[in-house]
């Protein structure tokens, strides 16, 4: 569940599968205030197909730095799929 503090118009939500590795979403998370987006929630389920997890956040982050954050967390070696939720 997404905080009612969360400004809205800066909320970028990705779906991602991952490597079902249990330092996965610190890494994701770290990449994340590295490129100026905060985690405003986060869900990690273990235990998919073929060694995968999913792994959904909800990051505030400026529109001008969505793509760059976006391409970063994509560019990570355990991150096997992203998507963004409309």
């Amino acid at each position: 569940m997404v905080p009612s503090t969360a400004r809205l118009q800066e909320l970028c939500t990705l779906r991602l599968v991952v490597s079902d590795r249990p330092d996965v979403p610190q890494r994701v998370m770290a990449t994340c205030c590295r490129r100026q987006g905060a985690v405003v929630a986060l869900t990690f389920e273990r235990g998919g197909p073929d060694g995968t997890a999913a792994l959904e956040l909800a990051v505030e982050v400026e529109p001008r730095l969505r793509r760059g954050l976006i391409d970063r967390i994509a560019g990570l070696v355990d991150v096997r799929e992203v998507s963004v939720k409309p």
